[in-house]
């Protein structure tokens, strides 16, 4: 994982809606095609194989970016050394990048994670989007499937060994997510997460729940 943390020349720009849109076109212009075409399971839902997370403080943002290849974390960070970062029109003067190994050994297999992990239904009625908390044992039972779909795909075999995804706390406030001209809505949780340990670092390379590249699904492990 790569941070990188940077500095606007004034706190008065207001590009914190468009920050997750901004840097992912950032990062796909940089990579080979693919990534930004996703990868297609036998069921039909795309997946991608990185995640970012994006925190502010005033004008300074702090950017956390993932990826299952490393090469790309590499590949990121040499642009950012060569030619600075640049979101659009927004110039980034000041630039720092850290390079923080966050993978685990084969003999794990517990973490306790928290993040903003987006599972999400459709009302039939409607067609609306339901957001789902995590207390509600629809959200565990979507972001387990979305998780085994994703290992399948992007590691091309299947899971075999025990997953279990267990929320152990929830914020009881909600926070909304902005990209693009849309609204996602999730909420602040930790998990208990038991399964081998490439399944842990798929998770931690690529994000747990839907929206893993509009600043959603990243998720910290607890020290």
């Amino acid at each position: 994982m790569i941070k990188i943390t940077g500095k606007t020349a004034t706190k008065k720009l207001l590009i914190r809606k468009s920050m997750a849109k901004l840097f992912q076109s950032f990062v796909y212009s940089k990579l080979p095609a693919i990534e930004h075409l996703g990868y297609q399971s036998k069921s039909g839902k795309v997946f991608k194989s990185m995640n970012f997370k994006i925190e502010y403080k005033e004008n300074e943002f702090i950017i956390f970016y993932s990826a299952l290849n490393k090469k790309y974390e590499e590949l990121i960070a040499l642009e950012i050394l060569q030619n600075g970062l640049k979101l659009g029109e927004v110039k980034f003067p000041s630039i720092t990048l850290e390079v923080i190994q966050r993978e685990v050994d084969e003999n794990i297999n517990e973490l306790n994670v928290r993040g903003y992990v987006v599972a999400a239904m459709k009302n039939k009625l409607t067609g609306k989007k339901i957001y789902l908390q995590p207390g509600d044992p629809r959200h565990n039972e979507l972001i387990t499937k979305h998780t085994l779909d994703k290992y399948q795909t992007l590691l091309q075999k299947e899971y075999k060994g025990k997953l279990e995804i267990i929320p152990t706390w929830q914020s009881p406030k909600e926070k909304v997510f902005y990209y693009d001209k849309g609204k996602t809505i999730a909420w602040l949780a930790t998990y208990t997460i038991k399964a081998n340990s490439l399944m842990l670092n798929l998770i931690l390379n690529t994000g747990l729940g839907a929206e893993s590249m509009q600043n959603l699904g990243f998720v910290e492990v607890n020290k």
